[in-house]
């Protein structure tokens, strides 16, 4: 029954809604995806076949003219969402595409210890796709190619999916008018460097396939993997577009190659690197024996050095090398500015005027402490959080007075219950909806405008909402339904009534002159409105 309620609240929302007749006369509205600068996204389902899609929905407020001709129109491949319908009015253009059965490889890949032969099969995979779309007349370049955008259908096979910033390859044209894509994935010419083609969407491939290989999508060269994996992954990636792979066709064939295991040695050629390998194992065993030399000790190497002092201080070891069994050791760290901590009192004494900017551009490093439980950075600048994503036992979480790459890695540490998102550039952080667990969400300082873009906690108990700018807090009691406490010092929310419908609110943590108009709006209550400076 309450399924059935909250289902029959969305039609009514939509009933009234600036949407065209003729799509909502179609489908049924099943759940908002994702919504953000006059773009939304809906699951649907066909109201006669009961058949699931996806709708694509642009306000033609902030898209006038855009999105321009739908480039699948003419484009049919098993690894491409079909297009179903296209509605629009004067306000609203609504694409509605197939839906894709499956699970997001971002999810797919960590679930999964994936082998060599598995990642280039998967590559091998996408290059098909890639070469559909890139033969096309005109080619068609996705330019937002990364893991939540592929697919991993139940029988293996793959789909490339959202399609919201490709283009059709123009000879004519010499640079791209406006960058898009993400951060780690997109190449130089996305930034400006000219204009995007079909090399644009195998660099991005190339950090794919580093990202399945390795976890990360930064080079790092003290971790070694497959040689020829290697050498696709570096051509793919290469600055320059002349230097990479001419197209997918190629990389496909180096991807198969790269799987298919070593090639055949002479018979010769076998029987000469036997002997020599003997021969060196005697001498080995031989002076091994007494040097000691054939016992080699494996050593962590960090990118960050701040990193490397945090956990040198929380394991008490100064200098010397570290073993992978001595970060198993590391639970907690505490980084604010280009200062470590012991101890997260120490760390939440720092003030932001206290301390200049840190050095830290990236948390790839936390990939070596898989038993991470507790992180806490301040007063950095521009940050890769992606490293975040690999913490599977993360419990509590502080990163503040930062820039961060977004919210998305976040939501894969799935023990999370304490987050505090503080003065981070943020302008929505829903991807923590995967986080079931969570306790504690502070997002204060972002710019977060609307409910729709913190999202659904039902789990959340403590909610910080300090200095952001709202309109209102309408429906607060359906997102965040057990929501205790709230913290509002500084901020500007014009109309706070809907905390009003919050069943379980016990307090109200409010600057002073913030105290009366609270006071008011919770008159007759037992909600307590306590003030404070902090």
């Amino acid at each position: 029954m309450e399924l059935k309620r909250i289902e029959e609240n969305i039609q009514s929302v939509f009933a009234d809604s600036s949407y065209p007749r003729e799509f909502l006369d179609e489908y049924d509205q099943m759940e908002c995806l994702a919504s953000h600068n006059g773009q939304e996204t809906f699951l649907l389902r066909k109201k006669d076949t009961g058949e699931r899609a996806v709708a694509k929905c642009y306000d033609r407020r902030v898209f006038p003219s855009h999105p321009g001709p739908d480039l699948l129109a003419d484009v049919d491949h098993p690894g491409l969402p079909r297009l179903m319908a296209q509605y629009q009015n004067e306000k609203m253009l609504c694409i509605v595409r197939e839906y894709i059965e499956g699970e997001p490889l971002s999810d797919y890949a960590r679930e999964k210890q994936l082998t060599l032969l598995q990642i280039t099969d998967l590559g091998s995979r996408l290059c098909d796709i890639l070469t559909v779309l890139h033969s096309h007349e005109p080619p068609i370049i996705h330019r937002d190619i990364k893991p939540e955008n592929v697919i991993v259908r139940p029988d293996g096979s793959v789909a490339l999916i959202d399609f919201d910033i490709s283009r059709f390859f123009k000879e004519e044209a010499g640079a791209d008018t406006y960058f898009y894509g993400t951060r780690g994935y997109a190449p130089p010419e996305q930034y400006g460097f000219g204009q995007t083609d079909c090399r644009t969407d195998l660099y991005a491939l190339g950090v794919l396939l580093r990202w399945l290989v390795t976890g990360s999508v930064r080079n790092n060269p003290n971790v070694q993997i497959d040689r020829r994996m290697q050498r696709i992954i570096d051509r793919c990636t290469a600055f320059s577009p002349e230097e990479r792979y001419e197209n997918a066709a190629q990389v496909r064939s180096a991807l198969r190659e790269a799987g298919s295991g070593k090639k055949p040695v002479p018979v010769k050629s076998l029987l000469a690197l036997t002997a020599a390998l003997l021969a060196t194992l005697c001498l080995g065993f031989a002076a091994g024996r007494y040097t000691g030399w054939l016992r080699p000790v494996p050593t962590a190497a960090f990118m960050e050095p701040l990193i490397e002092r945090a956990v040198r201080l929380q394991l008490g070891r100064e200098s010397g090398p570290l073993s992978p069994e001595d970060l198993l050791q590391v639970r907690e760290m505490y980084i604010y500015g280009g200062e470590v901590y012991k101890e997260f009192a120490q760390f939440s004494e720092q003030r932001v005027e206290l301390h200049e900017e840190g050095p830290l551009r990236t948390l790839d490093d936390l990939q070596m402490l898989p038993n991470l439980q507790k992180f806490c950075i301040g007063r950095q600048g521009y940050v890769d959080v992606s490293g975040i994503a690999n913490l599977g036992h993360l419990e509590s979480l502080e990163l503040k007075h930062m820039r961060i790459s977004g919210a998305q890695p976040i939501g894969h540490a799935s023990r999370l219950k304490y987050a505090c998102l503080f003065d981070c550039g943020l302008s929505d952080v829903t991807a923590l909806e995967s986080c079931p667990w969570l306790e504690v969400l502070d997002v204060g300082l972002n710019n977060l405008q609307s409910l729709r873009q913190i999202g659904t906690h039902p789990s959340v108990r403590n909610l910080g909402l300090t200095w952001l700018k709202m309109n209102d807090v309408a429906g607060i009691a359906d997102a965040l339904p057990r929501v205790e406490t709230v913290t509002l010092q500084h901020s500007q929310i014009r109309n706070l009534s809907g905390l009003t419908a919050l069943p379980h609110l016990e307090a109200i943590y409010v600057q002073a002159d913030q105290e009366e108009a609270v006071r008011e709006l919770f008159s007759g209550t037992n909600v307590n409105i306590l003030i404070t400076e902090n």
